[in-house]
């Protein structure tokens, strides 16, 4: 048993070094970096298609299945052709594919979206969701004043609220929601099924917090790490994931659509 649970660290291990470096070549050279991801992407599917004879190594093999996601998500956000897309558009785009492969790992492991953590939180716990949803306002303002993105483009009169309106569905339900659903939810339930509750949250932060790279700023790591952790943690506390999903959501909300214009 002590074997096969150093097996599992030296697995995720691994991964996270893979992907560390996959995201610091996007930086500079963007084609290399996505070739990089889709050979991680493609060594997930080999080794988790080998014969499985126990129950471990039917869940190590599930696990690697979604590990999936991570490569899928930053191939997807690298290739979007933003010159012909508008960048709100980008988003929505690049959420289809990856619902559906979300969707298709659960249908493939037998899971319910409450297994995930869709549903709504239990009373005793509304608190603990109300607080994290506050905490998006400083945390999207933090992240601003560490990217410093250019606003988003938007319209004027009428077709400025009705713009702003569009802009933060997409945010709220195509990252914030799909984002929690597939690190806090898909990645994080097959964490669980292989490690303790420490380490499972302790990987998935990490990986979040990886992911970050490509915006060339050591601190939004962090930040994404940290952010990442709490969220892992109320996960695991309130089983739902509907605050941290639309905390997540005004946080991005916040750094694209609403600091760049008063801050």
């Amino acid at each position: 048993m002590k074997r096969i649970a150093l097996k599992i660290k030296h697995i995720c291990a691994v991964f996270l070094l893979l992907v560390t470096s996959a995201e610091t070549l996007t930086c500079y050279h963007p084609k290399a970096g996505i070739a990089f991801h889709a050979t991680i992407l493609f060594a997930l599917l080999f080794y988790s298609a080998r014969e499985t004879k126990t129950e471990t190594e039917k869940n190590l093999s599930q696990f690697l299945v979604v590990l999936l996601l991570a490569p899928l998500i930053r191939i997807l956000s690298l290739s979007m052709p933003f010159a012909q897309v508008s960048k709100i558009f980008g988003f929505l785009f690049i959420s289809i594919p990856i619902f559906l492969a979300t969707f298709t790992g659960m249908l493939v492991q037998g899971l319910r979206l409450k297994d995930l953590g869709f549903s709504l939180p239990k009373l005793k716990h509304v608190p603990i969701n109300a607080g994290v949803v506050l905490f998006a306002v400083p945390a999207g303002i933090i992240e601003f004043q560490i990217l410093k993105p250019a606003p988003l483009p938007a319209g004027e009169g009428a077709g400025l609220a009705a713009n702003f309106v569009v802009a933060a569905a997409v945010f709220v339900v195509c990252t914030g929601f799909l984002e929690e659903l597939v690190f806090r939810g898909l990645i994080q339930h097959n964490a669980r099924k292989l490690m303790s509750r420490r380490w499972g949250i302790f990987f998935v932060s990490i990986l979040f917090g990886v992911l970050h790279i490509g915006n060339l700023a050591v601190l939004d790591c962090v930040l994404a790490f940290s952010v990442g952790f709490l969220y892992s943690v109320i996960r695991e506390q309130t089983g739902s994931i509907f605050g941290i999903s639309l905390s997540h959501g005004i946080i991005n909300v916040i750094l694209f659509l609403v600091a760049p214009y008063y801050f």
